[in-house]
């Protein structure tokens, strides 16, 4: 059962503790944000971390990250250093991904921060977004990872990907004024981990991360493998007997939900039930070469190799989709009826339906975009 777990910093002001801990099963503190400076402590942190080792309150630790240079990754790294030193801490230390501006710079920015922290003794994670862990993060791991996704679902619902999902920024908690982040949490707590080595052999990483670990030999087999994987034992070997046992078809609807990652780690996880089950997955949810032309245009695959990738992955010849676009597009043809526009930031849609003397709902029915209010700079919508 996922565990019910808070993220707090200094907006949430003065928290009553001993309110809050009876309705938590931990929570994780900001310790700061940026380089290390003083200045950029939280002001409760303190406060914040001295209360809850008090409580006995199972607590991690997250930094807010700017850095988008190599220097400021290592700063915030000794930022984080700096205020956990001396103190042992049961859930893991985050590298918090998200700023604007800084996307160039996350994978390496991750892999400082949080190879700093291992080295030191503690277990590093990183929490980011959705949209990051699709598009910025892709293809990190060995570090446990957090992911925020305002969605509705089973609590469940990233069980198999993530070791926590903050699920809302509007919770409720006795003891705290105003709302707070909320998070299902999968992963086992660690008894004490801290600086100059943790009590806990766990392995950090996701239960797809390990299991991919598994197949390639890395944990080896029988009691070895128990004794490897520790607490994690359990959770990786259910995934292996279920992929094992369980029926194609459902095998390929739990891959269209994306819990065995795509191309080689699927391919690595799957083992030798790959290739039935991706059969299943590219024949059964393929549309038309022109639906998913109008998808591209619409900006629902991305750009560059990250549309080719997501695309092949996905059982479509790209070069077919890509001429469909280009056709759709009037690229080399002049009697295209259609007309394209490339959002630009700060557009909104009733702007650009006024622009080109259309409606809101035509713009929404063209494109298929189901919120008027969500649309994205870069975006090739068909105005005409």
């Amino acid at each position: 059962m996922a565990k019910k777990v808070i993220d707090v910093s200094e907006h949430q002001g003065k928290i009553d503790w001993e309110k809050v801990k009876g309705q938590i099963d931990g929570a994780i503190l900001r310790c700061g944000y940026g380089m290390d400076q003083t200045n950029q402590d939280d002001k409760y942190w303190s406060r914040n971390l001295s209360e809850c080792e008090r409580l006995g309150i199972p607590i991690g630790v997250y930094l807010y990250s700017y850095a988008n240079t190599e220097a400021k990754a290592k700063s915030e790294l000794a930022h984080i250093k700096r205020l956990i030193k001396g103190h042992k801490f049961q859930l893991p230390i985050f590298i918090d991904l998200e700023q604007s501006g800084t996307e160039s710079m996350a994978k390496k920015t991750a892999q400082i921060v949080c190879d700093g922290l291992k080295s030191a003794g503690y277990t590093p994670g990183i929490y980011a977004n959705l949209n990051w862990w699709t598009n910025y993060l892709k293809g990190v791991n060995g570090y446990r990872k957090w992911i925020a996704h305002y969605t509705s679902g089973s609590a469940d619902k990233y069980k198999n990907g993530y070791d926590g999902w903050q699920y809302s920024s509007s919770g409720k908690v006795s003891g705290i004024s105003g709302n707070c982040d909320m998070n299902y949490w999968y992963a086992e707590f660690e008894s004490s981990a801290g600086g100059g080595g943790s009590s806990s052999s766990t392995p950090a990483g996701s239960t797809l991360d390990l299991v991919v670990g598994v197949m390639q030999g890395k944990y080896g087999n029988g009691d070895a493998r128990k004794n490897a994987l520790g607490s994690r034992y359990g959770e990786v070997q259910d995934m292996i007997n279920h992929i094992s046992t369980a029926s194609a078809s459902t095998l390929a609807s739990e891959v269209k939900a994306g819990k065995y990652g795509n191309g080689e780690t699927r391919k690595i996880v799957l083992g030798s039930r790959y290739n039935e089950v991706q059969k299943i997955v590219n024949g059964s949810s393929k549309k038309s070469v022109s639906a998913i032309a109008d998808e591209v245009i619409a900006g629902k695959w991305g750009n560059g190799n990250y549309r080719k990738n997501k695309l092949q992955a996905a059982g479509y010849d790209y070069n077919a989709v890509q001429a469909e676009v280009n056709k759709k597009l009037g690229s080399g043809s002049s009697n295209s009826a259609n007309q394209y526009y490339t959002i630009k930031s700060g557009d909104t849609l009733s702007g650009i339906a006024q622009k080109y003397g259309t409606t809101v709902k035509q713009l929404q029915n063209w494109n298929g975009i189901k919120n008027a209010n969500v649309i994205y700079a870069g975006q090739k919508i068909r105005v005409k």
